[in-house]
């Protein structure tokens, strides 16, 4: 049987999350995060209620620009300008007018 450990590479990635048992928004790094076999990207515990929240790196608040993205960011614009839904906390797709969760109204 594999044995899962903390990875060795850091990012320098901040990421912000919602909790989405509470609603508490986490702001965490890469070093915090802990691994399991079923979590293989990694997760965190909601600091409020205590979750495991899986990770993933949309997640990411201060990802360098590219031009590529900068313009997939512009047309999201057109669509509505919340990165992560406000009732569930679940990020939008580039192109979502309703949360793929909980089927709220992108605002």
């Amino acid at each position: 049987m594999g044995c899962f450990k903390r990875a060795e590479w850091r990012s320098g990635l901040t990421y912000k999350q919602t909790c989405r048992n509470c609603g508490n928004v986490m702001l965490y790094t890469d070093e915090i995060l802990d691994f399991r076999p079923w979590y293989a990207d990694g997760f965190v515990y909601c600091t409020k209620c205590h979750t495991p929240l899986r990770h993933n790196e949309i997640y990411a608040i201060n990802r360098p620009v590219d031009p590529q993205a900068a313009s997939a960011q512009a047309d999201a614009a057109s669509v509505g300008t919340a990165k992560f839904c406000s009732n569930c906390g679940k990020p939008f797709g580039d192109t979502d007018h309703f949360c793929s969760e909980c089927g709220h109204k992108r605002t």
